[in-house]
């Protein structure tokens, strides 16, 4: 059972932060701009536009970002501007101990990943949700999703897919980026995925990478003992079925024939234009029938102080 952070209310806080990957500037303040204007503050740490080389700066000035926000007793959400590659770099140095007095909504996705995946050990809910700078390229329907999110109104995903594998399930919502969750394994940021409800979304990669990091998610048991498999966007693959002679569909499938979970496909989060925000460590029920699947979550959050 993970804990939520209170949802924000008007005139609330959010810290933004550069722990991955270096941002551009102009997409990230359009971003915050339209965060001002749902009625939050917006402040940015002072390496949020740094750069250096690959990374929004080095590594010890994005740490001491980071372990700014998570200490900060105001701030009721901590919005991560961007991906990339870095976060790795730095979160086993991070104190939670603060965190933990006033915790708030960590929000981001792809290499953000991990440290949603700190939050949920530390116990905590968070939002995986666009990163800052990819907000302005959201439709206005989107971005009004990601802001009623902010508040607690989660919207429940439908999907429709003709590779479903039918089922129920109910259990801990977790996941993300794939690549990031084979980089946990062996961690202190690996998570126990026995009884959860798993989330993948993936980008940029040749469909043997995603084979190959599958089965390493099979071969460390990782898949075995799922409640079940909710798969969203797999994005700008470098290969396609014509070369290497299976879909993700079917390679997923594949590794997961031996399997009883329900599986689903198709569902509207990962690298795509739009994105639904997910609750990362929220109670779920999962249900997959014919050709819909639906995920709901079993609270509702804006009513709500409970653990979820």
């Amino acid at each position: 059972m993970s804990l939520k952070p209170t949802f924000l209310k008007k005139n609330d806080l959010i810290l933004v932060i550069s722990p991955s990957g270096v941002v551009d500037e102009a997409l990230v303040v359009g971003g915050a701009n339209g965060l001002k204007r749902a009625g939050y503050r917006i402040e940015f740490t002072p390496n949020t536009f740094n750069a250096h080389f690959k990374f929004g700066a080095r590594h010890q000035e994005r740490l001491s970002d980071l372990q700014f926000a998570l200490d900060h007793t105001e701030a009721k959400a901590i919005y991560c501007a961007r991906g990339g590659f870095g976060i790795t770099h730095i979160i086993d140095a991070l104190d939670w101990t603060q965190f933990k007095e006033n915790p708030k909504w960590i929000i981001g996705f792809s290499d953000i990943t991990a440290l949603l995946n700190a939050a949920f050990q530390n116990g905590f809910s968070s939002l995986h949700a666009s990163v800052l700078q990819g907000f302005p390229k959201l439709s206005g329907a989107y971005q009004n999703k990601l802001i009623e999110s902010l508040s607690g109104d989660i919207s429940n995903l439908q999907a429709e897919s003709t590779f479903h594998k039918p089922g129920k399930a109910s259990g801990q919502l977790i996941g993300g980026n794939l690549s990031l969750l084979v980089h946990q394994i062996g961690t202190p940021t690996e998570l126990d995925y026995a009884g959860k409800v798993l989330f993948l979304e993936e980008v940029a990669e040749p469909l043997y990478h995603i084979d190959r990091m599958l089965l390493q998610l099979k071969r460390a048991c990782k898949l075995k003992d799922l409640a079940g498999l909710v798969v969203g966007q797999f994005t700008n693959l470098s290969e396609d079925k014509s070369i290497y002679g299976q879909s993700v569909e079917e390679i997923l499938v594949f590794h997961c024939q031996d399997y009883d979970y329900p599986i689903g496909f198709n569902f509207p989060f990962g690298h795509g234009d739009d994105i639904v925000p997910l609750v990362h460590g929220a109670d779920v029920d999962f249900e997959v029938n014919g050709r819909e699947a639906n995920l709901k979550y079993l609270i509702n959050h804006a009513e709500s102080n409970l653990p979820i």
